[in-house]
């Protein structure tokens, strides 16, 4: 069990079902409304799907949203929103775009840009006046139940979280059926990077009993379905299976924070061009076995209750199904030479994440975890 002492704050309202998109108008309270998409969700008319059912006769969209937002992204869709007067902002999308609208939701009434409040900015965010609703579109960020949204400078070259209390949303709503078109490649990145939420949720300094009982019924129903989702696009019952089992992960390590892996993701993606969920994936089973030595006893007892014989077995089982879905478990395959490893380790180790990986964590014994799987 996690820390017996601790604080648990949920304060999204969660809306789960097929066609659960249906039911907006009722639960829309505004006039204006802000529809973020990536171009992909627009061009093919979910976002004005999603826009009708709202039943707001007042609707822009803005659909520019690219892999890991960037700041400049933000504030454009932040002078949208305020020349519009929006007091209801959808998030429809993957991570990137519910992140997104967390950070133009508030600054609607907020003064100047992102950069005034994120990184080295030094103004701080007043209350949210505007209602915040995410919809995903994956099964897999979680991103509609946390209070953190991260974004990229394109400038600096940097990637860093953010997390405010006015970043919760106001309703999570998860429509299944928004899934069933995900390609393969997809499905089975964002589904790992669920599993990913879901195992540093569990090891994590910050651990608490309920969030280590959500974690192991996630850590088990995506072992029980990510192959059919991935290699059986059609089959519903995997497909619900994932989209549940993606926002309780999110639930999960909203209480938590992320660890080891999340910190090493950044570089990743920044100099790398690996999508989030590679990123994140690609380090999983190496640190599966670096975190049991740090938290032995919570380890043996998640891949006994998961019907495995050691922590070997488990990590093996979790390598075999990443070959099977086509996702790459050695740094090479992102074209890291371990030149790069040093850059890699000194980004990891400035995101705080990171040491909430059990353990001692450290530059030496990092370098040593990625060349083992160069």
């Amino acid at each position: 069990m996690g820390n017996t002492s601790f604080n648990y704050f949920m304060p999204t309202q969660l809306v789960f079902g097929d066609d659960a998109t249906l039911g907006l108008d009722g639960l829309i309270k505004g006039k204006s409304l802000l529809i973020m998409s990536d171009p992909f969700l627009y061009n093919n008319g979910t976002a004005q799907e999603v826009a009708e059912a709202t039943k707001i006769d007042s609707v822009v969209f803005f659909h520019e949203i690219e892999p890991n937002p960037s700041c400049q992204t933000v504030d454009k869709a932040v002078a949208l929103a305020r020349e519009n007067k929006v007091d209801v902002v959808i998030g429809l999308g993957g991570g990137s775009t519910m992140d997104a609208s967390k950070m133009v939701s508030c600054l609607i009434d907020n003064e100047g840009s992102i950069f005034d409040y994120y990184s080295t900015g030094n103004k701080t965010l007043l209350p949210r006046k505007a209602q915040l609703i995410c919809i995903p579109t994956t099964a897999g960020t979680g991103s509609e139940v946390t209070n953190i949204g991260v974004y990229t400078n394109k400038e600096t070259h940097t990637k860093m979280p953010f997390a405010s209390e006015y970043f919760w949303p106001d309703i999570a709503l998860i429509d299944p059926k928004l899934t069933y078109t995900l390609p393969p490649h997809i499905t089975a990145s964002t589904g790992m990077d669920a599993f990913c939420h879901a195992i540093e949720a569990y090891w994590s300094v910050n651990s608490n009993p309920i969030s280590d009982a959500l974690s192991i019924s996630v850590i088990k129903k995506i072992l029980d379905n990510i192959e059919m989702a991935v290699n059986e696009p059609g089959n519903v019952e995997a497909r619900n299976n994932m989209s549940f089992a993606s926002v309780t992960a999110g639930i999960s390590f909203s209480q938590t924070k992320t660890t080891g892996i999340h910190a090493v993701s950044f570089p990743l993606t920044v100099d790398f061009g690996a999508s989030h969920g590679i990123a994140c994936s690609i380090t999983l089973p190496a640190f599966i076995r670096f975190a049991y030595a740090g938290r032995k006893s919570k380890m043996d007892y998640l891949f006994t209750v998961l019907g495995f014989s050691s922590i070997e077995d488990f990590a093996g089982r979790v390598e075999d199904i990443m070959t099977r879905i086509d996702l790459p478990t050695r740094l090479s395959a992102i074209n890291v030479k371990e030149s790069d490893l040093e850059h890699i380790v000194e980004v990891s180790m400035k995101a705080p994440l990171i040491h909430f990986t059990p353990g001692t964590m450290n530059q030496e014994v990092l370098h040593k975890l990625l060349k083992s799987i160069l």
